[in-house]
C-alpha cells in the first residue's frame, strides 16, 4: 500500500539568506547558508556547536501551521469552498480576511524590523478552494498555486524585510507565470526524487525543476528526507545517498537545505547522524567515512568502532545493490535495500557484549541503541518464521524492549525526548509489544494446523506490493497497529479469492482479519467459503472495538466438502480501498 500520509514536519523548511542565480562551480563551506537537520540531537546540542538552523527558532510560521494565525473567533470565509460546501481542513487563499489574520499575527508577534521567514502553505491535503475569487485567480480543482502566489505577493509588499515561502508540493506544484518579488521563496519537496545511490531519471528532472524555480524567485530551498518514517529504529544509512544529493543541490545553486528526520522522537544513530550530516551540509565533498569514524570513537569510546563499521557495511550494501531507499516501509523492504542481514546479526551480538563493558553516558547511549535495534531483531525473527521452540527467545527479546523505562525519557538541560514512538504515525513501542505477544500466543497454538507452511493459490490478481501468500500460512498473526508486519493487503474487487490445497479433510477453516482506521484498512463486508462453486458458508466479520484490531471468521466444513478444493472469497468494502488478511488456518 502506497503511503497516503505525508509528514507534517517535512515542510518545516529551510533557508533565509538570498540565493543568487549564479551556479557555484564546486561546493564550499558556505554552500548552504541555511542548514537544518530535524533530529533529536540537533535540538539538544548548543546551537553554536554544529552551527545548524532550527525551525523552532528561525521561522515565524513554518510547515502546515497556518492555523496559528487564526483567532478563536473568526469568519468561515477564510476556508476553502468546493461546490458551495465549506471545508475547514483547507484555506481560501483569495480571502481578504485570511490576509488580515496573517498581517495581524505578524504585526503582534514580529513587527517589520527584524527579518523573519514565514511559510504560507496549504494544509497537507488535496483540497483546493473553488470560490469565485479563487477561480478568477486561475485556480483549478487540483491547483491552488495562483491564489497562493497572489497572497505571497501582497504579504511581500506589506513586509519588505520578511521573506515569505510557498511550497512545491501537492496543490502548489505549478511555477508562477512571472518572477516573484525578491522576498518570496519556495520550499521544493524532494519527495518525488527517490533516495537512490545511483543516477536515476528523477535526478535530472529534479535538477531541471530547481533550475526552473531559480528563474522565478531568489530563494530556492530544498527539504529532503533522512529517515524511514515507518521505522525510526532500524538504522537507516543515508550518507552515500545524501552526499550525492547535496552535491547536486550545490551545483544547482540551492542555498538552504532542511533534512527531515524523526524530529523530537528517538531514531537510532540520530546523534551520530547529526554530526556527520552537519559536516556534509557544510561541505558536500567531505570524506564522510573519516568523519563517521572520528565521531563514533569520540562519542562511544568502547562501542564506537562497532557502530561505525556496521554503518559502513550498510552504506556499501546500499551502493552495491543500487536500489532506492524506502522512506515508508518495514524491515522486509529494508532487507532488500539497506539492511545486510548477517552483518546486522553480528552487529547486534557485538552490541550485546559491549553494553556490559560501557559505563556512564556511553552505557546509557549504547543501551538505547540496543533497545531500538531489538525491534529490528524481533522483526527478523518474525520474517524468518518463529517455531514453537523459538517462542521463549522472542519473549526474552520483548522483555528487553519493554524493561528500559529508565532510559525511555532522555533529558538534556530543559529539553526532553522519548523512546516510546517509533514512527511518524505515532506507532508506539507498547502497542508493538502487545501485538507481538498476542502473535506469539498464536504461534504456540499451531498443533494440528493442516495449512501451516502450505502453499495457497490466488485466483484473483494480488496487489503489486503484497503478493506473497506465504505470510498467510506462516503460523503468525499480523500486528494490527503496523500494517507492514504480517499482513496481506488487498484492493481486489469485488473479492479476493484464494484456493486452499486440495486433498485434505479440513473440518474447520479460520481466517484472521485486521482493521486499521488510521490507514483506511477496513474489514471485508463478508467472507464466503465455497467448494466446487457451491457455498459452504458466509460470515460477516465481527467489528473490532479499537481503531485498530484483529478479528477472525470461522467455518465448519460439512462432510460433502471434505477433500474437495475449498475457495475463500473475501469481499472488500467498496467504500474503503484496502482490506488486510494475516493468517488462514485449517484443522
Amino acid at each position: 500500500m502506497k503511503r497516503f500520509c505525508r509528514s507534517i514536519l517535512y515542510l518545516m523548511a529551510m533557508s533565509a539568506l538570498s540565493a543568487c542565480n549564479r551556479m557555484p562551480a564546486t561546493a564550499s563551506d558556505e554552500t548552504f547558508n541555511y542548514r537544518e537537520i530535524y533530529l533529536p540531537y540537533s535540538f539538544m546540542c548548543d546551537e553554536k556547536e554544529l552551527n545548524l538552523n532550527n525551525v523552532e527558532r528561525d521561522w515565524g510560521i513554518w510547515g502546515h501551521n497556518l492555523d496559528v494565525v487564526i483567532p478563536e473567533r473568526h469568519v468561515n470565509s477564510i476556508y476553502a469552498s468546493v461546490g458551495g460546501t465549506v471545508y475547514k481542513k483547507q484555506f481560501c487563499f483569495s480571502s481578504p480576511q485570511l490576509l488580515l489574520y496573517i498581517s495581524k499575527y505578524i504585526d503582534e508577534n514580529f513587527g517589520n524590523k527584524k527579518p523573519q521567514r514565514f511559510a504560507i502553505l496549504p494544509n497537507d491535503n488535496d483540497l483546493v478552494c473553488q470560490c469565485g475569487r479563487c477561480r478568477e485567480a486561475g485556480c483549478t480543482p487540483t491547483d491552488a498555486s495562483p491564489a497562493v502566489f497572489a497572497l505571497l505577493e501582497k504579504l511581500a509588499k506589506l513586509y519588505p524585510k520578511h521573506t515569505f515561502f510557498t511550497s512545491y508540493y501537492l496543490t502548489t506544484k505549478q511555477l508562477p507565470k512571472a518572477p516573484l518579488p525578491d522576498n518570496v521563496g519556495v520550499l521544493v519537496s524532494a519527495m518525488d526524487y527517490r533516495l537512490s545511490p545511483v543516477e536515476t531519471p528523477e535526478e535530472q528532472q529534479f535538477a531541471k525543476l530547481l533550475s526552473d524555480w531559480h528563474e522565478m524567485c531568489r530563494h530556492v530551498y530544498v527539504w529532503d528526507y533522512i529517515n524511514n518514517f515507518d521505522d525510526y529504529y532500524t538504522p537507516f544509512p543515508v550518507y552515500t545517498v545524501m552526499q550525492r544529493r547535496l552535491q547536486l543541490y550545490a551545483r544547482s545553486g540551492v542555498k538552504g537545505v532542511f533534512l527531515n528526520g524523526s524530529g523530537h522522537d528517538y531514531s537510532t544513530y540520530n546523534r551520530i547522524n547529526t554530526y556527520v550530516l552537519a559536516e556534509l551540509l557544510k561541505s558536500p565533498d567531505v570524506n564522510w567515512r573519516e568523519v563517521l569514524m572520528e565521531t563514533c570513537r569520540r562519542l562511544f569510546p568502547v562501542a564506537g568502532e562497532t557502530l561505525a563499521l556496521f554503518r559502513i557495511d550498510q552504506e556499501e550494501y546500499v551502493a552495491a545493490n543500487g536500489r532506492a531507499l524506502p522512506i515508508y516501509d518495514g524491515v522486509a523492504a529494508a532487507l532488500k535495500t539497506y539492511l545486510p542481514k548477517e552483518s546486522f546479526l553480528n552487529f547486534y551480538a557485538k552490541m550485546e557484549r559491549l553494553s556490559a563493558l560501557t559505563t556512564g553516558s556511553e552505557q546509557r547511549d549504547v543501551t538505547r541503541v540496543l533497545r531500538a535495534v531489538t525491534m529490528t531483531r524481533l522483526e527478523l525473527m518474525r520474517l524468518d518464521g518463529i517455531t514453537p521452540e523459538e517462542v521463549g527467545k522472542a519473549h526474552a527479546l520483548l522483555a528487553r524492549l519493554d524493561s528500559l523505562d529508565d532510559i525511555s525519557t532522555v533529558k538534556m538541560g530543559d529539553k526532553t525526548w522519548k523512546m516510546r514512538i517509533y514512527s511518524e504515525s505515532y506507532w508506539t513501542v507498547d502497542s508493538y509489544i502487545e501485538d507481538y505477544r498476542k502473535m506469539l500466543d498464536l504461534c504456540s497454538e499451531q498443533k494440528g494446523n493442516l495449512l501451516l507452511h502450505q502453499p495457497l493459490t490466488a485466483l484473483t490478481r494480488l496487489d503489486e506490493d503484497y503478493n506473497d501468500l506465504s505470510i498467510l500460512t506462516d503460523g503468525m498473526a499480523g500486528l494490527p497497529n503496523n500494517y507492514h508486519c504480517g499482513h496481506l493487503l488487498s484492493s481486489a474487487s469485488p473479492s479476493l479469492n484464494i484456493a486452499l490445497p486440495a486433498g485434505h479433510r479440513y473440518h474447520r477453516v479460520r481466517v484472521g482479519l485486521t482493521a486499521n482506521v488510521q490507514f483506511r484498512i477496513a474489514l471485508p463486508l463478508r467472507v464466503t467459503l465455497t467448494c466446487g462453486g457451491r457455498e459452504v458458508g458466509s460470515v460477516v466479520p465481527k467489528p473490532v472495538v479499537a481503531p485498530s484490531g484483529r478479528t477472525e471468521v470461522e467455518f465448519n466444513v460439512p462432510a460433502w466438502a471434505m477433500g474437495g478444493t475449498l475457495v475463500l472469497h473475501v469481499y472488500r468494502n467498496p467504500e474503503v480501498r484496502t482490506m488486510a488478511l494475516d493468517e488462514i488456518q485449517a484443522y
